[in-house]
This record gives C-alpha cells, sequence and structure tokens, in this order.
C-alpha cells in the first residue's frame, strides 16, 4: 500500500477519533487561506428577465422550488441571459460580489490556462507527460503513455488522487510514483490531482508561474481582481482546487464559453478550444447523470455546459437559450447530482416562452430580496418602533434580557472541537483545535461571544437584529464571518440559545445550540452544513481502494455494528460538550467528570490507531499477510467491546 493510502486513514481516524498527539498532523500544517475577499463591483447591466423575452413570473417559481427544496442550501444565485443579468439573489448574510471557494470549478480555469497555451503553440494534446517532466522517474510502465489531454479528460489511471493532497507534501513526485489502475487513455476516472499536474505542466512548458499565467491571459483581461487560489505544497496553484471567485466572476467565464471565446471583443481563448473543451469525450459511471466529460468541463450531448465543484457550486451554460447561471451553494453533494442545478434546468432550457406581464416583475425583486428569509435557522429580532425611537431619541436596538439567564464564562474538558468546521479543518490540514473555554457577556446593548481555542482568543460580536461581521484568524488562515444569535424555545418548550457562524466566502458554515441542564453548567451542541452525510459517500467508497482497508472496514463492522463508522461520523460532526460554570463553586469538578469520559473514548481511540498502525504499517509487510493476523485483531476489538460494555453498565448503575 502506498503510503499516503495508510496517511488517508490516519487523517480520518485523528478528524473522527481525535489526533494521537496535541495539534499532530499526517504533514507539516502552513496557511493556505491567507485573505479575506473584497467586495466586488457589478460588473454586467442588471435588468428584467421581460427584456430577454422570459417572465419574471417563471424566475420567481423557480426561486420558489429553490427555497422549498430543503436539499438545496444555495448561497448566491445570478442568471445571465446575453451579456445582462435578469435575475440575482443571495441569502441573508451572502453577497455575489464576495467570493466563494470553488472547489472543483477551479478545474476549468485551468483547462483555460492550457487553451491559451495551445494557441500558442506551445501545447499539443498529445504531448507526453513524461516528455514535459524528463527527470522525474516513475514505476508504471504505461506512464510513459499519459498524455495532456488524458490528463484534461480524467482518463490518465494515476491513482494518486486528491485524497494524498492533505497526506503528502511532495505532490508531483507522489503523483509519478503512484500506481496506474487502467491504460491511460481507455476509462475515466475523476482525479483532482491531474488537474495540478497540468498547472505544473503550463509552468514547464511557458517557463511561468501558473499565478501570472492565470493573471495575464484570464484574470486582468476580464478584469478580475477579487481572487484568490490557494497554493500547494510545492509553489504552484492547486489546479483542481482552492480557486476563491465571486459569482459576479465566474459568471464572466461563463460568458465568455457562451460567446466562443471572446469577451467584450477580446479574444481570450480560441474558439477551437471552447468547441474542444465542451464536446463529450468521457461518460462516468460515478456521477450517475447525463453529463459528460470534455476538457476540465461537463457537458451533454444536447449542448449543456456545466462547470461543477462539490457541495453545490455551478456554473451551467446552456447555448440554446443564450443563458447562463451561476449557483453557490452549501449542500451535501459531490458532483452534479443537484438538486438546485435539477431546478435550474427544469425552469430554464428547452421552450421558455411565457407571457409577459409588469406586475410580475416587482414580486420577483421582492422574492431575490426575501430569498430564503424563511428557511433561517437563527431569525433576527425585530427592531422596535415608536415616534421617539423614528427621532433616534431611544436605541432601537436594545439588548434582548432573554440572554441574561445564560451570560456567563464556561470551561469545557479536552476535546478536539473548533469553531472552523471540520470538513474545512481536513481539506486545509488544520487540525489543531480544542475549545477550552467559552463567555457570553453583555457589553452595553450588545452580546459577545469570546471562544478560547487551543491558547487562541476569538472574541465575536453576536448580531441579535441581523449578521454582525468579524475577520478571524485560525493559525493564519484569515475567514470572513457573520454570527447571529436567538433567544428561543425548542419544540419541546426547552429553553435554546442559538448562534449561527456564516463564513459566506466557504460552503461552510458552523451552529452552536446552548441549553441550561443545570444553573452551574451548559450544554453545547456543535453542528456543521454540509455535515457528515458528505464525508459518508466518501468512506463508502473507500473499501474499493484497497483490500486492506475493505478489511478494515469489515472488522469494524463485525466488531462494532454496520453503523459504527457512520455513528462516529455523525459524533464527530455534531459533538456535544458540556461546559461548566466558572462562578459556581466547585465547578472543577464537573469538569473532571467529563475528563474521564474523554479518556475513556481515548483509550478506544488509540486502540483503534493501533488497529491502523498494525494494519497499514509502512513496514514491507504483504497485505495479505496483514489480512491473516486475525487473532490479532479479534482479540483487541474484543477488548474495545468489553471497555464499551462495562462504560454503559456504569451508566446504568450511576442512573
Amino acid at each position: 500500500m502506498e503510503k499516503w493510502k495508510k496517511r488517508s486513514v490516519d487523517l480520518l481516524t485523528s478528524l473522527y477519533l481525535g489526533s494521537k498527539e496535541e495539534g499532530s498532523s499526517v504533514i507539516p500544517y502552513y496557511p493556505q487561506k491567507v485573505a479575506v475577499s473584497a467586495s466586488e463591483r457589478p460588473f454586467f447591466r442588471r435588468t428584467t428577465p421581460e427584456r430577454h423575452g422570459i417572465s419574471s413570473k417563471r424566475i420567481y417559481n423557480m426561486l420558489s422550488e429553490l427555497e422549498t427544496e430543503r436539499r438545496a442550501n444555495v448561497h448566491n444565485l445570478m442568471v445571465l441571459s446575453g451579456a445582462e443579468v435578469i435575475a440575482e439573489c443571495s441569502r441573508e448574510g451572502y453577497n455575489t460580489g464576495v467570493w466563494h471557494l470553488s472547489h472543483s470549478m477551479s478545474k476549468t480555469v485551468t483547462g483555460f490556462v492550457i487553451g491559451t497555451l495551445f494557441d500558442e503553440g506551445l501545447v499539443d494534446e498529445n504531448m507526453t507527460l513524461v516528455s514535459i517532466f524528463p527527470e522525474i522517474s516513475y514505476r508504471d510502465k504505461r506512464f510513459a503513455d499519459i498524455t495532456i489531454e488524458h490528463l484534461l479528460t480524467m482518463r490518465s489511471g494515476v491513482d494518486f488522487s486528491e485524497a494524498g493532497a492533505v497526506t503528502e507534501s511532495l505532490w508531483t513526485g507522489a503523483f509519478f510514483d503512484s500506481n496506474l489502475k487502467f491504460q491511460p487513455g481507455t476509462a475515466f476516472n475523476y482525479n483532482s490531482m491531474n488537474s495540478y499536474i497540468l498547472a505544473r505542466a503550463a509552468e514547464r512548458i511557458s517557463g511561468r508561474s501558473f499565478g501570472e499565467l492565470v493573471r495575464e491571459r484570464l484574470f486582468e483581461p476580464m478584469g478580475i481582481e477579487n481572487y484568490l487560489w490557494e497554493i500547494g505544497p510545492e509553489g504552484t496553484e492547486k489546479g483542481g482546487w482552492g480557486l476563491y471567485l465571486s459569482c459576479e466572476s465566474w459568471a464572466k467565464f461563463g460568458f465568455l464559453v457562451l460567446s466562443g471565446g471572446v469577451f467584450f471583443g477580446k479574444r481570450i481563448i480560441s474558439s477551437e478550444w471552447i468547441k474542444r473543451s465542451t464536446r463529450v469525450i468521457s461518460t462516468s459511471n460515478e456521477t450517475n447523470s447525463e453529463f459528460g466529460y470534455g476538457y476540465q468541463i461537463w457537458v451533454t450531448e444536447e449542448g449543456e455546459i456545466l462547470f461543477n465543484g462539490m457541495l453545490g457550486q455551478n456554473v451551467w451554460i446552456c447555448p440554446e437559450n443564450d443563458l447562463v447561471a451561476v449557483i453557490q451553494s452549501g449542500n451535501n453533494e459531490l458532483f452534479q447530482d443537484s438538486p438546485a442545478l435539477l431546478i435550474l434546468r427544469k425552469y430554464l432550457r428547452g421552450s421558455i416562452e411565457d407571457s409577459l406581464r409588469r406586475h410580475d416583475i416587482r414580486a420577483l425583486h421582492d422574492k431575490e430580496r426575501r430569498f430564503c428569509d424563511a428557511r433561517m435557522w437563527v431569525k433576527p429580532l425585530r427592531r422596535e418602533r415608536g415616534f421617539m425611537r423614528f427621532l433616534g431619541l431611544r436605541d432601537t436596538k436594545s439588548f434582548d434580557s432573554r440572554w441574561t439567564d445564560v451570560l456567563g464564562t464556561y470551561v469545557f474538558a479536552g476535546n478536539n472541537l473548533g469553531l472552523l468546521p471540520l470538513f474545512v479543518r481536513g481539506m486545509q490540514n488544520n487540525l489543531h483545535s480544542s475549545i477550552g473555554r467559552l463567555a457570553l457577556e453583555k457589553m452595553g446593548e450588545e452580546l459577545y461571544l469570546t471562544v478560547t481555542e487551543s491558547g487562541a482568543e476569538y472574541k465575536i460580536r453576536v448580531g441579535l437584529y441581523g449578521y454582525e461581521e468579524c475577520v478571524l484568524d485560525f493559525r493564519g488562515e484569515k475567514y470572513m464571518v457573520k454570527c447571529m444569535g436567538e433567544a428561543c424555545h425548542s419544540p419541546f418548550g426547552e429553553r435554546e440559545f442559538r448562534i449561527e457562524l456564516l463564513f459566506p466566502e466557504l460552503p461552510n458554515t458552523r451552529m452552536m445550540k446552548i441549553t441550561i441542564p443545570r444553573e452551574d453548567k451548559i450544554r453545547l451542541e456543535m453542528s456543521e452544513v454540509p455535515n457528515n452525510r458528505v464525508i459518508d459517500e466518501l468512506v463508502k467508497r473507500m473499501p474499493d481502494e484497497s483490500p486492506l482497508i475493505s478489511f478494515a472496514f469489515g472488522l469494524l463492522s463485525r466488531g462494532f455494528g454496520d453503523d459504527f463508522i457512520a455513528k462516529r461520523t455523525e459524533e464527530a460532526f455534531s459533538p456535544v460538550l458540556i461546559g461548566a460554570d466558572v462562578d459556581f463553586e466547585g465547578y472543577e469538578s464537573i469538569v473532571d467528570a467529563e475528563n474521564i469520559g474523554v479518556q475513556k473514548k481515548a483509550r478506544i481511540g488509540r486502540l483503534l490507531h493501533l488497529v491502523v498502525d498494525r494494519l497499514f504499517g509502512d513496514d514491507e509487510v504483504g497485505e495479505k499477510k496483514r489480512i491473516s493476523n486475525k487473532a490479532f485483531f479479534s482479540e483487541l476489538f474484543s477488548l474495545i467491546r468489553a471497555s464499551d460494555e462495562k462504560e454503559k453498565q456504569n451508566k446504568k448503575e450511576q442512573k
């Protein structure tokens, strides 16, 4: 087994069970998200759908269906007809002019960079990878057959994938040192490292950095200034992911494709490259959709074009109706099996002729302004009205006295939790987190949340009448955060205090729910969106990677039940902490009691880490020999089950 696969298992184990050592990472950590977004000015002219022969009622109905579809967690939406925006809306807290992590939509931009080199005659699709990197050795002889086109179309067959990107520092070397799953060009295997190697190849061929190529050939000619592309550990932009662009900027790229490579009179990419990129070359069994694959772009035989990124990032282009639609979301999805995209296509492809009525325009504007307000998890207070407040003689945003009951400082037992969503921490290798203290305090008429996490202190103003914005620095990574809180009651009548942290630049959101089981402590339930359901899909695919992984999953199922992994994943994404109020005498005993539970879980965690080390060790023992050590693993799991049963029995006796 390659080391990166073993390290991937290590990483997953650390995320679910806690790190083996405080702050340990599989590879050295370095900051990648090093800036926050500016607010981008609108570029395209705004107009009504009716000016382009589309009814506002059609768009209104589309937005209404997006609101009611629970799986469609849309952040920003923009629809262009020709060169004009005919629909635009954002959920509260988001903005079409703020950059948003695009995930695999980044691949399309990398493909365009290769296109500009093709137009200059510097790149040929049949150019072999080993001719570009002649000094790098490779283990599989079939590597000599991999071409630029195989990378563009996801048909290289290389096994080293995005899972290895968070477990290896020398990506190019690991790529060349990998095994091949099949003869290059004979099958489709979606792999973000193909796109990264394209970025590295572009540098080698042009003699320029990839960042310079992107800026000079694409961004500057198209007036794109507000962007960030995360840098990989070898100093090159990640190519297949890590690009932050606004809805407005992605609309420019959609318009570029719709216009055949011309952007308002400027030829950016040849029409020949656009044609080559937007034909179906590969078909996928992974996505269960009608979209095939071109050159870093998804396409249908009917001519629809799609840039797609996981968690609901899409640019959909419909040449038939001269339309471009951009969706930025926070959904539980990996590919283009998106309910939001299905709704979009339902309303905007095919025949879209309707009767045009002027009063529909006003209704659409109101829908856009209040898009998804009814689905807000935290709801703002309404400002008080009155003559004295109208004159400005009284504050219109007074403190909500219901929060008084939960004001205070609380300490927690050891944990592996953080304000930054776990999904982001895992992708960024930013694992070092432990919430030690939480304080809620009233300052004037305002509420503040202060969280002490692994020695760092984050002080956040909690909006009660709307989201309050701040910038948080997580070990050198900077994130725009918008925070709002609500004191309310659960469906069961229990008092609860909700605090939501939006990350407008990310698909991810952090939610915190506080209840008061006793006057000397609080119960803190943390959750995030997207959640464990995305990881569940990734985990389901892991047994296919190796007989060892398949064997390990089988052991876990036999030892703890078929749902063991799913339960651990859910616990990791939706943890619960008990905090002790420091103003009560003897609060340390509450923390001590919680620490006993933490230590028991840690013991089980260490045993499972031992399984990982034994099963996926770096020594030369073969996979078959590892699997044959069933006696060792059977004994180990018996000890773990016995420990679990004893803990359950102790809890029953305590009750």
